[in-house]
């Protein structure tokens, strides 16, 4: 039965059998048992006792660290209730001991939440209680281990004073960081007192937990008396890392001694860099932390010759102190203290008090220059190490000692820098203080540097393993082979020499491992019981009476590569972690992300660097432990959020600068404009007077000049920054940040799409109420520069910036209420709205809306046939032709493309449609005239008479004038589209056009052709007698009941020039090829309206029927118009009689459903051709011609 469940049975009980061996190591180090060898029984378990206490000490910090926060930042309720504060005044009066419950007032409010309260501060209590539990096993290690020892030093058992020194800066620390608690010790009373209230019981700890609290209210007093056992050994151990760590300190004698090159000495290529040197390299923060923290723990030290001195130098290194992720300790108030303080029988130090007050205005005052000194030199040296190793990664093996060296050199300066941007000095050193002398302006470089190394590392992992692996296996082996001697064997008894055959066996198995490692296998590398086994023997080879650590100088060193050799094997990730690892920069973050904001602005290569911070969010979840799960998601979620801003800060850098570098590449296009070009022409003349207010515009080339050398410097600036954050985008494809997965370069693509909609928008208006919005000329112009600058991006980022740009323009000018082609709802519905949004398009929109319905119908405004748009007088302030022409129109095609016009073209239809309303009503109240007119117009009194019967002809002729234009205007917006599509996709123009014409035009809108018409409409071609569009627009003005009035229609139009003003004042230009009152524009008018309406309520489909309203037009016009030209001597006739019957002629031009023959049959070609003579003959009333002179008609 358990065998059938084997495998579920231990998934299920793995992690409660772990928890009991957990709780054994735990009982081991607070009280271990007895060892058989004699004297050396506590010695024994040195290895195991340290880490444990090491690494419970780091779980206790952090617990105590959660504390903290909480009671710092979400303080509980009763803390801050004004009520409870009474309560709590009463019960902490005589702390530790309480007052009986009587004499507390209002105690009942305390009774009331009792048990709330107990849960609520149970896990902080029970966090002290396991400080107190961790300080009595670790203050019993430490002097156990101090008085059991006959040495400890650096230079002979660095191993086990390294870790004996951990521990006592872990036990100061630990007590300093209880002591930030300021409701330290009302958590205690509180807890204790509602554990008596609810289960009427003492609360078993509080005795012992309140006193260690009492005693160590003021930590370095008690922790003086608690070390006094070992201060002479401590002090031996912090002043045989004098030498060494100074000369760590140094950047000359590093540069010297080649610390971080390996191209200095050529010579060394290739050898192992496994030297002492490097090694101390690794130690300068632990042992910064070591005399900090040790000579406060231990002061009679200092009496030591050279410890004072020591101890200055350390100090003037910096005013802080780390205590736990973001707390630190200050020293100097702490020093200042102790030497005026402290009292000893032997020496005094308060006579050298100064030397304190000297090294803290040195920690202050030129500290700064030291530490910039060795990130310059640790960011030159690491630079160029980098370049080597990624081209030559075999040499990772060889130098991973020396990379290790630097990669804590630079952790150590980043930190260094950071804590000291959060934490000021204190109050008497700040005048001494300078801001801006600690920041840091390449500090980015170092942390891009860490992470490229760790990168680097972790990729050629195998090289590195294989390398040392085998350096154990051969050199190390044959090296230790000579050393266990028999000598050695003599001297140091049976338990050491166990020892070390035991490593000498884990090194033989090296090559076992190697060869499996060459067949393809993946064998498990751990050698955590090697260097547990070195330590142990370094203890005991220490021990008091014991000089084998001294006589065997050499058999030692040996030991410790080896040691150093293992972890370079199965240690890298502890390595990486200890001194690669940036993670614990979340807490500093506030400063971590200034320095940020600084380094995508300016800098060499500031900017190259900018993504390694995202990186550095991606590891900050990881700062979560088990004590305080929890705070993963909160920092998860912070980390998402400062990623999504700094990415987003980036962006917008790189928008702003090509924004930047666009507007002057356009400002210098601009030099070059044709209105730039006419002022030197103008200055020529003498009587040319600029304006008052006229600002002269820069000279083409002015940018390049000496005095304008600044602007181009910028610009080169800022396109050097933008291509390196570029760069730096394009370097991470995705990231994933807690829960979120990020691809950086998708935030430059939405920040660029939504500065180019911007700019769109921003740049079409003009702010002049004459000329609203820019022509589109100038704004395609603008358009082409501004689209030039932001491919740049291309040559640095994977972004398709072609579909960017579509997917804008689309977007600002594409309305999903028009449909696709081949459809007419857009028409027929009215519920459709183009304008349902704020976009580019709705801007231009709206102007050609007001210039349709109003500003090309203002008087001076003409359609030129000759120049193909519009055009204006040019005295008018307002200049059409800058807005209504093919030149322009071409442009603004290239602008909104297909379905921006298609949304002029409704809004175009719209206003036929209700100008064709009114026509409607004027034909019908003058139908019973016009019926007579058209039974009897070859009878000229009767027509005399009807034609005086007639009623509001001018509003009927104005209104199709203004038709007339707007079907010019239609005519005119087809004609640029057709062009544009014509060059920029011809083939797919070609085959529509092709498929429009391979059947006879559809008049009459069969239901099968009206998607291939209406295509057709869409690619700009004209589609004649086809336009499904106005067919579908003007068929909602009418009924089939109306096909009587609109059969009257070609005779309106045929009375009108007997009875209508607009026929009256019209006068044909040659030089516009226009009438001065757009009279030719009835032409399209005439044929547009009689085609359309014949077509939608013709019942028979017979085309006949609609050429015959058109000859009928001809021939009543030609009757009217010739007998008008009898009576010139007629008041009422026209101003001038050749432009008006020349207007058949123009009408012919448009009504492609008659030939000229039936024009000819009417109206003599002679009278025409003699019509036109007169019209183009120049007056010259007997004065020369100038042969250079342009009649432009004032237009």
């Amino acid at each position: 039965l358990l065998t059938s469940r084997g495998k579920a049975l231990c998934e299920e009980l793995e992690v409660h059998y772990e928890n009991f061996i957990d709780c054994y190591d735990w009982k081991e180090v607070l009280s271990p048992s007895i060892d058989p060898y004699s004297g050396m029984s506590s010695l024994q378990r040195v290895p195991e006792r340290f880490a444990q206490l090491l690494r419970h000490g780091e779980g206790l910090l952090q617990r105590v660290y959660f504390t903290r926060h909480v009671f710092l930042k979400a303080r509980p309720m009763f803390l801050n209730d004004q009520q409870y504060l009474k309560v709590l005044k009463g019960l902490m009066a005589k702390f530790p001991e309480f007052p009986e419950a009587d004499k507390i007032p209002g105690y009942d409010l305390l009774t009331s939440r009792g048990k709330a309260l107990c849960e609520e501060l149970e896990g902080h209590y029970e966090n002290f209680i396991d400080c107190y539990d961790w300080k009595e096993a670790a203050l019993h290690l430490i002097n156990e281990v101090g008085t059991q020892t006959s040495i400890l030093s650096h230079d002979t058992n660095e191993r086990l004073m390294g870790v004996w020194l951990d521990l006592m800066v872990m036990f100061v620390r630990l007590h300093l960081l209880v002591a930030t608690i300021a409701d330290r010790k009302t958590i205690l009373a509180v807890y204790a007192k509602m554990y008596q209230y609810t289960k009427s019981l003492p609360e078993p700890n509080y005795i012992k937990v309140s006193k260690w609290m009492m005693m160590y209210d003021v930590p370095f007093r008690q922790i003086q008396e608690d070390f006094r056992a070992v201060n002479d050994q401590m002090g031996r151990a912090l002043l045989s890392t004098m030498m060494p760590y100074l000369k760590t300190r140094t950047v000359s004698i590093m540069r010297k001694e080649s610390a971080l090159s390996i191209t200095l000495k050529s010579e060394d290529l290739t050898r192992p860099a496994h030297d002492q040197f490097r090694h101390e390299l690794t130690m300068t923060s632990r042992v910064f932390q070591w005399v900090v923290y040790g000579y406060l723990a231990v002061p009679g030290a200092l009496a030591a010759p050279g410890a004072v001195d020591y101890l200055k130098a350390v100090l003037a290194e910096s005013y802080l102190a780390p205590v736990f992720k973001d707390v630190t300790f200050p020293i100097y108030p702490e020093y200042d203290n102790l030497f005026t303080n402290y009292k000893s029988k032997t020496f005094s130090l308060a006579k050298q008090k100064k030397i304190v007050k000297d090294a803290a205005v040195s920690s202050v005052a030129e500290a700064h220059r030291k530490h910039h000194e060795r990130r310059v030199y640790v960011r030159q040296e690491m630079e160029a190490l980098l370049h080597l190793l990624e081209d030559r990664p075999a040499l990772l093996g060889p130098k991973f000692p020396m990379i290790i060296a630097g990669l804590h050199l630079a952790k150590e300066e980043i930190f260094a820098h950071f804590r000291q941007q959060v934490e000021q000095p204190p109050e008497k050193l700040r005048k001494h203080y300078k801001p801006d002398d600690w920041k840091e302006k390449r500090i980015s470089s170092l942390i891009y540097l860490i992470h490229k190394f760790t990168e680097l590392i972790n990729k050629h992992r195998p090289i590195i393993q294989m390398y040392h692996l085998e350096y154990m296996a051969v050199a190390d082996a044959l090296a230790l082979q000579s050393l266990v001697d028999t000598n050695f064997v003599n001297a140091a008894g049976p338990t050491v020499t166990q020892l070390a055959q035991s490593i000498q066996s884990d090194l033989a198995s090296c090559q076992s491992l190697l060869d499996n490692v060459q067949r393809g296998g993946a064998p498990e590398m751990n050698f955590r019981g090697l260097r547990a086994s070195w330590l142990r023997m370094q203890a005991l080879m220490s021990a008091t009476g014991s000089s084998l650590i001294t006589q065997h100088k050499a058999l030692v060193s040996r030991f410790e590569v080896v040691a150093q050799h293992s972890l370079n094997v199965d240690g890298i990730d502890e390595q990486l972690e200890e001194f690669a690892s940036l993670k614990q920069l979340y807490y500093f973050k506030e400063s971590l992300f200034t320095s940020f904001d600084q380094s995508i602005v300016d800098g060499p290569d500031q900017p190259l660097h900018a993504m390694v911070y995202i990186h550095l969010l991606a590891q900050f979840p990881s700062n979560a432990t088990e004590y305080w799960p929890e705070e993963r998601e909160i920092i998860g979620t912070e980390s998402v959020r400062i990623a999504n801003e700094s990415l987003t800060k980036v962006a917008t850098r790189i928008a702003t600068i090509l924004h930047t570098m666009a507007t002057e590449y356009i400002r210098n296009d601009y030099q070059i404009s044709d209105s730039n070009a006419a002022l030197p022409l103008l200055q020529k003349r003498k009587d040319y007077k600029p304006p008052k207010d006229y600002v002269p515009p820069a000279e083409p080339g002015s940018e390049s000049a000496y005095r304008n050398r600044t602007i181009l410097e910028n610009l080169r600036l800022y396109e050097r920054n933008a291509a390196q954050l570029c760069t730096a985008l394009n370097s991470v494809l995705d990231l994933t940040v807690y829960d979120h997965n990020i691809t950086p370069r998708e935030y430059l693509r939405e920040r660029i799409g939504t500065n180019l909609r911007t700019f769109m928008r921003k740049a079409l208006p003009t702010g002049n109420v004459d000329a609203p919005i820019q022509r589109p000329s100038l704004l395609a112009m603008q358009f082409r520069i501004y689209i030039a600058t932001l491919s740049f991006v291309e040559n640095f980022v994977s972004l398709d910036m072609g579909d960017l740009i579509r997917e804008v323009l689309i977007g600002e000018s594409y309305v999903r209420s028009l449909g696709k082609s081949g459809h007419l709802n857009f028409i027929t519905d009215p519920e459709i709205d183009p304008l349902d949004k704020e976009t580019f398009l709705q801007q231009i929109l709206q102007f050609y809306i007001d210039l349709v319905h109003k500003r090309i119908l203002v008087p001076g405004v003409v359609y030129s046939p000759l120049r193909q748009g519009f055009v204006s007088k040019t005295v008018m302030p307002f200049q059409v032709e800058g807005y209504a022409s093919v030149v322009e129109l071409k442009a603004l095609a290239t602008l909104i493309g297909p379905y921006g016009l298609k949304a002029i073209d409704r809004e175009v239809l719209k206003f036929i449609a209700a100008q064709v309303s009114g026509l409607k009503d004027s034909l019908t109240s003058n139908a019973p005239v016009l019926d007579v007119i058209q039974s009897a117009y070859y009878r000229e009194a009767r027509c005399l008479e009807e034609f005086k019967r007639l009623k509001d002809v001018d509003s009927f002729m104005n209104k199709s004038v203004q038709i007339g234009n707007a079907l010019t205007m239609r005519q005119l917006l087809h004609q640029a589209l057709h062009e544009v599509l014509q060059e920029e996709v011809p083939f797919i123009v070609n085959t529509v056009d092709a498929m429009f014409h391979e059947y006879q035009q559809n008049t009459f809108m069969h239901p099968d052709l009206v998607p291939v018409d209406s295509l057709a409409v869409d690619a700009g071609i004209d589609a004649g007698t086809a336009d499904p569009y106005l067919k579908a627009t003007l068929k909602k003005t009418t009924t089939d009941a109306d096909k009587r009035i609109w059969d009257l229609l070609p005779v309106m139009y045929a009375a009108s020039f007997a009875t209508s003003s607009v026929w009256r004042e019209a006068v044909y230009k040659p030089q516009i090829e226009g009438y001065l009152n757009n009279a030719h524009c009835l032409a399209r008018c005439i044929n547009d309206l009689i085609v359309c309406f014949g077509s939608i309520t013709n019942p028979t489909s017979n085309e006949m029927d609609i050429i015959a309203s058109l000859q009928k037009f001809v021939e009543v016009s030609s009757v009217i118009l010739l007998r008008m030209a009898r009576a010139k001597e007629d008041r009422r006739g026209p101003v001038d009689f050749p432009s008006v019957i020349v207007f058949l002629d123009k009408f012919m031009d448009n009504a492609n459903l008659l030939t000229y023959d039936v024009l000819e049959s009417c109206l003599p070609y002679a009278l025409l051709r003699n019509m036109y003579k007169d019209i183009y003959e120049v007056k010259t009333q007997g004065k020369p011609v100038d042969p250079t002179f342009i009649d432009t008609a004032g237009y």
